[in-house]
């Protein structure tokens, strides 16, 4: 039997909590969400999800080490067709399009069980083939900042393209980014350059809990969405908006003492000033509560 190492909750944390001392450049998307995946199902090992993340980059370097003898240099597009192949040929990946919803598409260790899930979690699965791959020219992929739809942009000698994971890593033009800006925004809404800008690793793991946080509040269960935002503290601790959101969820949930503390900190971290007010009466109002 091969061995596995343990978690326990404790160790999740501590790691989760190194992540968010780490500079953005050190921390390992895929890694992280693994841990956070972990966390949510309570499992106590990530060993074999590890293995497989593994094995799908490993698969990658065969295939395109075939292709790389027979031409002289790979193109881009040897690269997206040989990823393409390896996650959903054969592999089985796919956009979950059925229960598109469910927070199984949302954690990492499920979508490797189920192979389908959401975009952003089928695009954590490029993103780490992708920085895993050893090649001669550089390859680089991040995600982007486009609203509703997570998006991966790959370069690789001077060539740019979007690709869309959850389409089997289509091509998305600037008409297709056009019109599903509108589609989730409105119809006045204009593709603008930020919406197509990299965002950190850190951000991505922020959008990918960001989703379940707000499924669960969706469904009406407060309780589970603060302890999904007490996972994105831990990664991101010097986030004023996530201090904010948790100080107003414990105070709704009645946690007076932990909302005060919470809400104190924000207050103290807090440059913006338009959030500043709501949570300065918060905290007087939960204050005056003790008394």
């Amino acid at each position: 039997m091969l061995h596995r190492t343990s978690l326990s909750p404790a160790d999740i944390n501590h790691h989760l909590k190194n992540v968010g001392l780490a500079d953005d450049d050190d921390i390992s998307i895929s890694e992280t969400a693994l841990l956070i995946a972990a966390h949510e199902r309570q499992s106590n090992s990530i060993d074999r999800y590890r293995d497989h993340l593994a094995n799908l980059v490993q698969q990658t370097d065969d295939i395109l080490l075939q292709i790389n003898e027979s031409v002289d240099q790979l193109a881009l597009n040897d690269i997206l067709t040989t990823i393409e192949t390896v996650l959903y040929d054969i592999q089985g990946y796919k956009g979950d399009t059925e229960t598109y919803d469910s927070l199984e598409n949302a954690n990492l260790i499920s979508v490797i069980e189920r192979r389908k899930g959401l975009p952003i979690v089928l695009g954590i699965l490029y993103l780490h083939i992708i920085r895993s791959l050893n090649l001669e020219q550089p390859l680089v992929a991040t995600g982007l900042n486009f609203p509703g739809h997570f998006l991966v942009r790959i370069s690789y000698r001077k060539k740019h393209v979007i690709i869309d994971p959850f389409e089997r890593g289509k091509v998305r033009d600037t008409p297709w980014l056009r019109a599903t800006l509108k589609s989730f925004m409105s119809d006045q809404a204009e593709l603008r350059a930020e919406f197509t800008q990299s965002v950190s690793n850190r951000n991505i793991l922020l959008r990918l809990q960001n989703n379940i946080k707000v499924r669960l509040i969706e469904a009406e269960e407060p309780e589970k969405a603060l302890k999904v935002l007490e996972r994105m503290l831990l990664i991101a601790p010097k986030e004023p908006a996530i201090w904010r959101e948790t100080g107003m969820l414990q105070a709704f949930l009645n946690n007076i003492l932990a909302a005060i503390d919470t809400l104190e900190h924000y207050l103290l971290i807090e440059e913006d000033h338009r959030g500043l007010m709501e949570a300065s009466h918060m905290l007087q109002k939960l204050k005056a509560q003790l008394n």
